[in-house]
């Protein structure tokens, strides 16, 4: 019968077995990774060799990307697109997301390769929507068309900038009431502090055509105004109202959804990705 070890024996025989649980492990996976475990909660360490370049690559593309115009994501659509690619158009948030590695018919995928399109307002857009159905002192709104007439199509540059400087010289008088001409303009009644008596003629446009972009980057089109105006206290507030600014806006942006897919062949759906 073999003797029993004696106490100190059988610590140390205790302490090996513990050492030995402890040692570090080297495990290789499939794909070629080398990991390291080691004591202290197995924390792993990635061993591959430097130079092992086929295994350090990733197995699918994890990447998203902003883009800030339409050329943009056209072209980069073209260098990454895939059978499985897709848009989504979401029509609301003036936003188009890429999904490049879609899901099959029948197969799942990760979706982890997005470039996404957050279409900006071109600044043309953002002044006179900042202004939109806004009514304003007669000098204000005077100084606001003359710094825009640029954008402003119709009517001609020399009528306009004509009527502005009869509102500019005709800040300190009291309007009345306002008459439709046959030119279709508004002929502001008003009497002047220095004179008893009631004058007419100051003139101003009631229809105004617009020549901008809706979107950064994208070619201007017509936007048709209307002026909106009120007299109170004796004083000419006087304002700008888009006719239809939304419908314009959301037709820009399916005029822009449908040159992608013109330009891609990568199919836009409307809604949104999530994610």
């Amino acid at each position: 019968m073999a003797d029993k070890p004696t106490a100190n024996q059988a610590e140390t025989i205790a302490a090996l077995a513990v050492k030995a649980a402890g040692a570090a492990t080297l495990i290789k996976t499939e794909g070629g990774r080398e990991f390291l475990l080691v004591p202290n909660g197995y924390v792993h360490h990635d061993v591959t060799p430097k130079h092992s370049t086929e295994v350090l690559l990733p197995k699918a593309i994890d990447q998203r990307v902003t883009l800030q115009n339409a050329d943009a994501l056209v072209e980069y659509l073209n260098r990454f697109k895939s059978d499985q690619s897709l848009l989504f158009a979401d029509v609301n948030g003036s936003e188009i997301i890429a999904a490049l590695d879609y899901h099959a018919k029948d197969k799942a995928a990760n979706v982890f390769h997005r470039a996404v399109l957050a279409l900006p307002f071109s600044e043309e857009w953002k002044i006179w929507t900042g202004v939109n159905g806004k009514l304003n002192p007669q000098l204000e709104f005077a100084r606001f068309i003359e710094e825009n007439a640029p954008d402003i199509k119709a009517p001609d540059a020399a009528s306009l900038l004509e009527a502005v400087r009869d509102l500019q010289a005709r800040r300190s008088v009291n309007f009345i009431q306002a008459v439709r001409t046959d030119s279709d303009n508004e002929s502001f009644e008003y009497t002047d502090n220095t004179e008893a008596r009631t004058k007419g003629g100051l003139e101003v446009p009631t229809k105004f055509v617009l020549n901008i972009p809706v979107y950064f980057g994208e070619p201007a089109g017509e936007v048709h105004a209307f002026l909106r105006w009120k007299v109170e206290e004796a004083k000419l507030q006087l304002g700008i109202k888009l006719h239809r600014a939304e419908h314009i806006r959301q037709a820009a942006f399916r005029t822009i959804v449908a040159a992608m897919f013109e330009r891609t062949a990568v199919l836009p759906v409307y809604g949104k990705i999530g994610g």
